[in-house]
């Protein structure tokens, strides 16, 4: 309840933004609609929660080392239900395959910092109504082909290709980054990048489809500026479903579209917008998301600092320096956390000291290992280059993951808990301080525009 509030208030302070009645009216009923719709469960029996065998449909399949995550939709209920396996299946989305097993309803647990993780509304998000602790999956009729299908191939094979060149365990690393694989990542080495902080960077983030679109225009440079830019939009919707399509990566995704749809009309660009129309997105496609994911509500704030808030930081940091974009990466490394702190604080309430010089670090690190993974899998026929690339980005990740030990060695805060409302109420003032002049000036243009 308390994330479906701060989220749907939020959704309702981007239409209110812009300050135009019929956007308000359409904005506000949508919000009051998905806020409705977030409260409305699924009703499941509990006869349903039983050992027992079942027919579905694969929807998507998530290898870690230690296991497998298969989604199975049922053809007879129709409902969808997680079965984790402690070994790899040729199942692939598509197949129609048997289940077996006990199935249970989620629960919720509490993390390390003594918080209350709602999984079971977490999978709920994601269509989950039950999960399959230790089953056994057999498919009894290949798929056709769909999209879906294609990208977790493409996605296995870019993780095989990595696991080939580069060395354990930077494989995991890099395929993290360029197409947000973690089937490669063992469990210290996500925990050592979640405990300083730079965790988001191996999912596939707005910054990563950033630094993708900026390599694409310096190689397609010569090609004429509407080609270049439709094989840019294509690579970018590529990436996104290669990835799994996660709501990070969707929404950068739909953001980087409509920048480039703006330039190729020749039309201005509003970022706010384009967060506005993701957000939309989701409430179409998954309008659970909006108000359960804790990694969607992440990527909005985060994006809501690099529109509203950056711009304003530059100017009250002056005094850094701009060579080598200094100024930028400072305020980001710093800041960005301290923007962070109310939510992470309902969420986590995990502040690392490390996160400031780890994103620092991997402002560097995240292009330079994104950018030889890339040339890695287009060079992969030619296995002496490939292997001489591979045993370089295996001494960039090697470092990488030594700096990040020793920053891990300085200490975290556990910070106290924060209710929902009290995140929302921080954030409140916070933004109302920060963008008054804003807020006057459009209140003024409401008032003007009504008469």
């Amino acid at each position: 309840m308390a994330i479906g509030m701060i989220s749907a208030l939020t959704s309702a302070f981007f239409f209110i933004y812009f300050l135009n009645k019929r956007v308000i009216l359409i904005g506000l009923v949508i919000c009051c609609g998905a806020l409705r719709m977030s409260f409305d469960s699924d009703k499941v029996s509990q006869e349903f929660f039983t050992q027992k065998e079942i027919s579905g449909m694969v929807q998507s399949v998530d290898r870690r080392l230690d296991k497998t995550l298969v989604t199975v939709k049922e053809v007879q209920s129709g409902k969808t239900i997680q079965v984790s396996l402690h070994s790899k299946t040729a199942a692939l989305p598509g197949d129609t395959v048997s289940v077996f097993g006990q199935l249970e309803k989620p629960k919720d647990f509490l993390t390390d910092t003594g918080r209350t993780f709602e999984y079971q509304n977490y999978l709920r998000s994601k269509g989950i109504v039950a999960i399959v602790s230790n089953g056994s999956v057999h498919v009894s009729a290949l798929g056709r082909f769909s999209l879906n299908r294609l990208a977790t191939i493409v996605r296995f094979h870019i993780a095989l290709t990595f696991s080939k060149y580069v060395s354990f365990p930077t494989d995991g690393m890099v395929s993290g980054m360029i197409v947000g694989y973690q089937g490669s990542l063992p469990d210290w080495l996500s925990n050592l990048f979640r405990t300083t902080g730079v965790l988001h960077v191996l999912v596939l983030s707005g910054e990563n489809i950033v630094i993708l679109a900026t390599f694409l225009a310096v190689v397609l440079k010569p090609v004429p500026f509407k080609l270049r830019t439709i094989i840019t939009a294509l690579a970018i919707i590529m990436i996104v479903l290669i990835s799994g399509a996660g709501v990070a990566a969707v929404r950068s995704g739909i953001m980087g579209s409509i920048a480039l749809a703006a330039g190729l009309l020749k039309r201005g660009y509003v970022p706010l917008r384009a967060l506005t129309i993701s957000m939309l997105f989701f409430f179409f496609y998954s309008p659970s998301t909006l108000f359960i994911d804790p990694g969607f509500h992440l990527s909005v704030l985060a994006t809501m600092f690099m529109i509203l808030i950056l711009p304003k930081a530059k100017k009250a940091f002056a005094f850094l320096p701009e060579r080598f974009n200094a100024k930028e990466i400072l305020i980001l490394a710093i800041c960005m956390p301290l923007f962070m702190l109310p939510y992470t604080m309902y969420f986590s309430g995990l502040e690392p000291l490390a996160s400031a010089p780890a994103n620092i670090l991997m402002v560097f690190v995240t292009p330079l290992v994104m950018l030889l993974g890339t040339i890695i899998l287009f060079v992969s026929w030619v296995p002496p280059i490939a292997t001489l690339l591979g045993g370089l980005l295996s001494f960039v990740g090697t470092a990488t993951i030594a700096l990040l030990k020793l920053l891990d060695t300085l200490p975290q805060l556990n910070t106290p808990p924060v209710e929902w409302w009290g995140v929302l109420v921080a954030y409140g003032i916070f933004f109302i301080v920060v963008l008054r002049k804003e807020i006057r000036l459009h209140s003024s243009s409401f008032v003007q525009g009504s008469r």
